[in-house]
């Protein structure tokens, strides 16, 4: 698809209205789940908009700052490029020339910001309903699920089959800052896939199954197998099947820094205290579920870039079991959620963009 044609094949109308219409998938698949959200929230005599604005509020903050970040460095990477390879007379006249070249080629700029902010909305619905898993239904599947977990690999927990590969203080600490990336990419691939106009339908395709992997995975699923894995087992009263496993976590964190017991503490704290972007859910892992989506979204531009992010995906899913966070099965199941969200956001996408077609032929027509 040209960069200058639209979901319909023609030159892009740049009015609000059409980006709306254009976009009207993703923003559907988001309006339905705040209106589930307040619904359920209002039967359960739970303040939704309330929690919607203060944590709405708290998202946006952090989407500018990243956009203003990405703006940055794309900056600073065209500079440098300049000054290696173009050395042009006038460098600053150079950078806001090809900045502007750059934007009508490359980038949906109205679409882009509409999707991007919407973004905000989904991780604030998902923010505010994952707080109140609990209220919803009270954690108590991780008995049944570290059991399961046990049966699935061989009567072992899998902390401990995977501790004499990675338990050791470097590699922790490695695994640890991949977690923790994790920040960073979501935004990122979120950010390429609003503005990237080369192919607009790939990157509704993955707006599409990001929001339904967060909203079925990380919002029903959670709900229903609702628990608080292997780092709260003994908090929320389940045992000390795994105090052993964080009095080595925290042994090793006197040698290399795991800034997850630190971050992990935080959130019980946060927890407890009602804050409205401090829910606690194990199953199934959304870390997981979201590096699938990322590195099957990275396939679509290339193999060896869907190569890299399966292997980050790994990473998560291993780092998630050693750090604590979950029970392996949390991660399969995540695993499992996304691959069925991404082919169902393809459906929707295909028939979405069928239909759009469709409609603009006979609009043509008469």
């Amino acid at each position: 698809m040209s960069s200058t044609e639209t979901f319909c094949g023609q030159k892009p109308d740049n009015s609000i209205l059409s980006s709306l219409r254009r976009n009207r998938l993703f923003l559907t698949i988001l309006f339905l789940q705040m209106i589930v959200g307040a619904v359920v929230s209002h039967y359960f005599g739970l303040n939704y908009w309330g929690r919607l604005g203060s944590t709405l509020l708290h998202i946006v903050i952090r989407m500018v700052k990243y956009s203003f970040i990405f703006a940055t460095l794309f900056i600073v990477c065209r500079f440098i490029y300049a000054a290696i390879r173009v050395r042009p007379d006038k460098p600053i006249q150079w950078i806001i020339q090809d900045t502007r070249s750059y934007l009508r080629r490359y980038v949906k700029l109205l679409d882009g910001t509409i999707c991007f902010l919407s973004v905000g909305f989904l991780f604030t619905n998902f923010s505010c309903l994952k707080s109140l898993i609990s209220t919803f239904q009270p954690f108590s599947w991780d008995p049944f699920l570290t059991q399961l977990d046990r049966t699935v690999h061989g009567g072992h927990h899998a902390w401990e089959i995977l501790w004499p590969l990675f338990g050791h203080p470097q590699i922790t600490t490695i695994l640890n800052t991949a977690y923790h990336a994790w920040f960073v990419l979501i935004y990122v691939t979120l950010f390429v896939a609003c503005y990237d106009k080369r192919d607009p339908r790939r990157g509704m395709v993955y707006l599409v199954a990001f929001a339904l992997t967060f909203i079925i995975g990380g919002n029903v699923v959670a709900t229903l197998l609702s628990s608080v894995g292997p780092v709260y087992y003994q908090h929320f009263g389940f045992g000390d099947t795994f105090v052993a496993q964080m009095q080595r976590l925290s042994d090793l964190d006197q040698i290399s820094p795991v800034w997850a017991l630190e971050l992990q503490e935080r959130l019980l704290i946060a927890f407890h205290d009602g804050e409205y972007i401090a829910g606690i859910s194990a199953m199934p892992s959304m870390h997981v579920a979201s590096s699938v989506i990322m590195a099957l979204f990275a396939f679509t531009y290339s193999r060896w870039l869907g190569w890299a992010f399966t292997l980050y995906a790994v990473m998560i899913q291993i780092g998630s079991v050693h750090l604590a966070w979950h029970y392996a099965i949390d991660g399969y199941l995540g695993t499992a959620v996304a691959l069925f969200c991404w082919w169902f956001a393809k459906v929707l996408t295909r028939r979405f963009y069928s239909a759009s077609n469709a409609a603009e032929s006979a609009s043509r027509a008469t």
